[in-house]
């Protein structure tokens, strides 16, 4: 074990010399100054894996090579990053993380968990791992240069039996899964190479081919379960088959399904009856039962004999028996007067604003406004007549057109095959996928994963399976915040960089010290039930 330690090291990029069996030194670059540092490996039977024991040589000339030894009586000092790292390594063995992912890949697994950390407190392209591993407090130091870790994602990617064998324990340790949250988003990239890349519906209208992933989210641990990739092309009605035999797979079989409106469709209802599935689907209003839903019960949606309470706010309700292919289902009409009165008001503006910009503009034909509104606020032409000639075009107001929109505002229509939930638990589990929305944002904007960076197949499976891991501890941390209140005070990044202040120094004589806790950050550790860390 210990010579194959050795040999995964030699193949890394960092500079290492061998001085016997059990040591070798290691050139550290930290800033502008080259630390030279014995280090010695050992085995630790009680963690069963190697460890090391680093000893300061001294400083290396980066010109000449020489290296300088300290004088007698001289302490160099490296400080490192600790208590950011220390909370999410916390967070990870209590939700069970790092037991299953090295239960998955015994071999990589700390190379892919710390790989997965990085994202979460930084956010940067993988190949930066390096630096910021140098700059880091880790257990056992990795070295890891970008070109092993290119490879290592490769792998990842080829290996689904790896992966898949990661999901059934991941599930598994969740327990009782009350609930399931499925969506899709798109994830676009530059690659010409990858065959899943398509062109398909981009939801962030990005103008490049795609590749559509579907996130599983489990309640109520709010944590993702797993996720599928399918080609750019393939709509959200089509994939909900292959998702219910993966749920079936996985050993997830009484659970209520929460579904975007993107997944209505008269073969998906029928689907989910006939395997015997309960669900909750908000109706889109181009769908003619919701119009015909709206317009039935207006008056209804309006009346005090429909009111109620709900979080603090008044709303309308209204439920209705409805059949759509031979399903018998329940729709539930609910309407917020505060919801319509703030769709109202954004309304108002953007149509405001757009007639202010296409007055001071020159356009050469129609078509060309047409356009522009578009880009402006994304379905707000078909509220306008275009008229008057080039250059000067004028925008008229569709009062019809307004009025229908207006009506539909603070409304929602939500379909269930379930008798048993009533208005309350129908608002509950409807409002549990915007869960799923932040995630899409997360690994798009927090996660650096909005293009993905690769050029094969496998380089994009194993780049993806290293974001939804990502995803998982950014979950785990951002669910505690909210069940604190602590994003009353803090953003997520603000907890990591007031904890990223607590650091390890590290001494000539191999011995370290823990900075001092300040009273923020001791009441972080305690918010998040993670033990306040103390020196080694």
């Amino acid at each position: 074990m210990l010579d194959k330690y050795l040999n995964y090291l030699l193949t890394s990029s960092v500079n290492i010399v061998i001085i016997n069996t059990m040591s070798y030194r290691v050139n550290q670059k930290i800033g502008n100054h080259v630390y030279v540092y014995e280090v010695e490996s050992y085995w630790d039977p009680e963690r069963k894996q190697p460890r090391q024991r680093r000893k300061y040589i001294g400083k290396k000339d980066p010109i000449t090579g020489k290296i300088s030894t300290p004088r007698k009586g001289f302490t160099p000092r490296v400080a490192r990053d600790y208590g950011h790292i220390y909370l999410l390594q916390n967070l990870a063995k209590r939700i069970g993380f790092q037991e299953v992912l090295r239960d998955a890949f015994p071999e990589v697994w700390e190379e892919m968990f710390f790989l997965s950390l990085y994202q979460v407190l930084e956010a940067k392209p993988l190949y930066l791992f390096k630096p910021w591993a140098e700059m880091s407090y880790l257990e056992r130091p990795l070295v890891v240069s970008s070109q092993k870790i290119s490879r290592l994602v490769e792998e990842i990617g080829t290996r689904e039996d790896w992966r898949d064998k990661f999901f059934h324990s991941w599930v598994k340790r969740q327990g009782d899964i009350q609930a399931i949250i499925f969506d899709i988003t798109s994830l676009s990239s530059y690659s010409r190479l990858i065959e899943y890349l398509e062109w398909g519906y981009n939801r962030d209208r990005d103008k490049l081919p795609q590749i559509n992933l579907g996130l599983i989210v489990g309640q109520p641990s709010q944590l993702p379960l797993a996720y599928r990739v399918y080609p750019g092309s393939i709509s959200d009605v089509r994939t909900l088959r292959n998702i219910l035999i993966l749920l079936d797979d996985l050993g997830v079989r009484e659970f209520t399904f929460i579904l975007d409106r993107g997944f209505y469709s008269a073969a998906n209802i029928k689907d989910m009856a006939e395997e015997k599935i309960r669900f909750v689907m908000p109706l889109s209003f181009s769908t003619k039962i919701a119009t015909q839903l709206i317009s039935k019960h207006h008056r209804d949606l309006q009346s005090p004999l429909y009111g109620f309470y709900y979080k603090r706010r008044p709303m309308f309700h209204v439920k209705r028996e409805i059949s759509i292919s031979d399903v018998a289902l329940y729709a539930h009409l609910f309407h917020d007067e505060r919801r319509k009165a703030d769709e109202m008001e954004h309304l108002m503006r953007q149509i405001v604003e757009v007639e202010a910009r296409v007055e001071g503009k020159e356009f050469w034909k129609k078509e060309a406004v047409e356009e522009y509104l578009e880009q402006s606020f994304k379905g707000i032409s078909r509220l306008f007549d275009i008229t008057g000639q080039t250059p000067r075009f004028e925008l008229k107001r569709k009062p019809k057109s307004i009025s229908r929109l207006m009506n539909r505002m603070g409304k929602t229509v939500l379909l269930t095959n379930d008798p048993a939930l009533g208005r309350e638990d129908m608002l509950s589990l409807y409002r549990r996928k915007d869960t799923l929305e932040k995630m899409f944002d997360v690994i798009k904007n927090e996660l650096d994963s909005r293009r993905l960076r690769v050029s094969s197949k496998e380089a994009m499976e194993g780049r993806i399976f290293l974001t939804f891991l990502s995803l998982i501890l950014y979950s785990e941390v951002s669910r505690v915040m909210k069940e604190k209140d602590l994003y009353k005070t803090y953003t997520l990044s603000e907890v990591f960089f007031e904890l990223k202040k607590l650091r390890i120094v590290t001494l000539t004589n191999g011995k370290s010290y823990l900075t001092e806790v300040s009273k923020k950050q001791r009441n972080l550790f305690e918010k998040f039930e993670v033990p306040v860390p103390v020196a080694a």
